[in-house]
């Protein structure tokens, strides 16, 4: 799975959703509370008189009492009734003064006036709720819809493909939650399952063109068996079939027979390579290609061609499997020494742990048959009989064994290119 950068949560998301609804929340019902207080000190607003109240203890003990309404803020007298100024300084020295403001009176209220106060004040209390309720509600809708759903369609539409065994889809979600990340995971787990797909029945379609190929080869030997069986017949029956005759028919027969045990060890080869586990070991490139290039020139100098070997593998440690790599070089340098005129070609490089040689001779190269046929290698480019493409088809399965494939191709001006890739590891 690819590295993702400040990875997000579901519960940092949700925490987000909730505090921002929460605001909204606690703002509008601050505005709410506020407009309805508003509304109530319109429809009644706060009275700006008093009362004044005045207690008076006379000389002989008795108490006068007296009330006035007052309006605030405006100029007001009160009067004192006194026989000079030393009398009237000594009753407001005896005078006791309390003032008392007029709280405002819902019962002088129109009835409209006052059903619409306890709307408003109904509506103080009411409205948070039903915004909390509502702010609620939205923000579960608003993550659900944006959170959770779109990834839970995505897996659930996956499960589907792959319940009908339908593999060729894409898990399309790019989220980097929880659910982003396990839609990633699940679209890994498909490509693999897509890949080992793949790979099976690409197996199982080269088995079947190999037992194709096969039983089509084996038609040539077991047709030569049945005319030289018939012609021995006919000639036994009719006496004309001489000592010579024979010796010669029965050498054409042990000669096919040899053909057809061919056939059957390749058949028990290529199963017991496809068994085979690969023993990888640590090697030096390009030491190691060069020591393999000494056995390669003295098959060359059998056959009086020219060897050219050009590297571009640079000094390094690499794990391989060494009985593997032989065989595969062995096969398909065989197969060109077989059909090269005077020369041939051994290119290697290394790159992104991929090892490749191109081995090339300068012979006729590919018929178009076989380079249309060169995904199966078990084309037979000669119907008589020497070469069945055996060689290229061991290789190809050794290749694969080591994680990589073999291509067949022409190069100008004619000549034959095989490529060999093998995936291969640095170990230092």
């Amino acid at each position: 799975m690819e590295k993702i950068e400040n990875p997000k949560s579901i519960k940092r998301a949700f925490i987000g959703a909730v505090a921002v609804t929460m605001s909204i929340v606690f703002a509008s019902s601050a505005l709410t509370i506020y407009g309805c207080y508003r509304m109530q000190k319109a429809i009644l607003p706060d009275s700006q008189e008093v009362w004044l109240h005045m207690q008076n203890v006379m000389a002989d003990g008795t108490v006068s009492e007296a009330t006035h309404r007052f309006t605030l803020d405006e100029p007001s007298k009160v009067s004192v009734l006194a026989a000079d100024k030393a009398d009237a300084e000594r009753i407001l020295e005896n005078t006791e003064f309390t003032i008392e403001r007029i709280e405002s009176s819902f019962s002088t209220l129109r009835p409209k006036q006052q059903l619409l106060y306890r709307v408003i004040s109904v509506s103080m209390v009411g409205l948070p709720f039903i915004y909390s309720v509502i702010g609620i509600a939205l923000c579960a809708w608003w993550f659900y819809r944006k959170k959770l759903s779109p990834p839970i369609q995505v897996l659930a539409e996956a499960t589907k493909h792959i319940r009908e065994q339908n593999l060729d889809f894409t898990v399309a979600h790019n989220g980097n939650d929880e659910l982003g990340r396990l839609c990633m995971a699940f679209e890994e787990m498909r490509q693999a399952l897509y890949d080992n797909n793949r790979q099976l029945w690409g197996i199982i379609e080269e088995r079947r063109i190999l037992q194709a190929s096969v039983a089509h080869d084996l038609r040539n030997p077991i047709a030569i068996i049945e005319g030289y069986v018939e012609y021995m017949q006919q000639n036994l029956r009719n006496g004309s079939l001489d000592e010579g005759e024979l010796q010669h028919t029965l050498s054409n027969l042990a000669i096919t027979a040899k053909r057809l045990e061919h056939y059957t060890d390749f058949i028990r080869d290529l199963n017991a390579l496809e068994e085979t586990e690969t023993a990888y070991s640590v090697v030096w490139l390009p030491d190691f290609l060069r020591n393999a290039m000494e056995s390669l020139s003295l098959m060359a100098g059998q056959h009086s061609l020219e060897l050219a070997f050009h590297s571009t593998v640079p000094e390094c440690q690499v794990k391989l499997d060494e009985q593997i790599f032989y065989r595969i070089v062995e096969n398909v340098f065989s197969n060109a020494i077989r059909y090269a005129r005077s020369k041939v070609t051994f290119q290697s490089s290394f790159a992104d742990d991929i090892l490749t040689l191109c081995i090339m001779d300068d012979g006729i190269g590919f018929s178009k048959k076989m380079l249309r046929k060169r995904n199966t290698l078990f084309y037979s480019e000669e119907a008589a009989g020497g070469h069945m493409g055996l060689g290229l088809a061991i290789s190809h399965v050794l290749s694969q064994k080591h994680g990589g494939n073999i291509k067949l191709s022409n190069i100008e001006p004619n000549g034959a290119c095989v490529r060999v890739q093998l995936v291969v590891h640095r170990t230092g």
